[in-house]
């Protein structure tokens, strides 16, 4: 299970409470940036984090790259490579430059989720200042199922309560 928020935006006690509920369970927790935290703040423990277009401590990475479940994630915040409310700008093409099999990301404040040259792109929405046709605050959960032939993603959008959002439970399938 990989757990994935972003823009939290001096929210700290989300991103607390997202870690708290699930560092024993989760392979992951990622957020995507726009948390305008230190990047040396103790929360970040156990915790893969970029920075965002909001966040000025320089020693933030502008991605990160790591291996989970046997998928290779990409981690941004997205603006560096030009998306916006407006167009994805070079972000899916950024991810495929990288190989990624699961490309996380944030800045839009919206829930995106879909499958783009074999990788899965997922934006979790805002944990503090949704934006688009959901107005609730979430993140995502994703899981991983794989046979010889197929990957599985069970994709569940989750409010701050931790409870699943009606509407956001999506199960995406792709040949390997």
């Amino acid at each position: 299970m990989i757990i994935v928020m972003s823009d939290s935006h001096t929210e700290r006690t989300v991103i607390e409470d997202i870690k708290t509920e699930y560092l024993d369970k989760a392979s992951a927790i990622i957020h995507c940036g726009d948390s305008e935290l230190p990047v040396n703040d103790l929360i970040w423990s156990g915790i893969t984090v970029v920075g965002g277009n909001c966040d000025y401590d320089p020693e933030y990475k502008d991605y990160q790259s790591l291996e989970v479940e046997n998928q290779h994630l990409l981690v941004t915040h997205g603006h560096l490579q030009g998306l916006s409310g407006w167009g994805e700008g070079r972000l899916f093409d950024f991810a495929a430059e990288q190989h990624a099999d699961i490309l996380c990301f944030g800045h839009i404040h919206r829930p995106v989720c879909e499958i783009r040259n074999g990788c899965l792109c997922i934006n979790p929405g805002s944990v503090a200042q949704p934006r688009g046709d959901w107005k609730e605050k979430m993140y995502t959960v994703i899981e991983i199922f794989e046979d010889s032939v197929h990957k599985n993603f069970k994709i569940s959008y989750r409010n701050l309560k931790h409870e699943p959002i009606k509407g956001l439970q999506l199960e995406l399938e792709m040949l390997k």
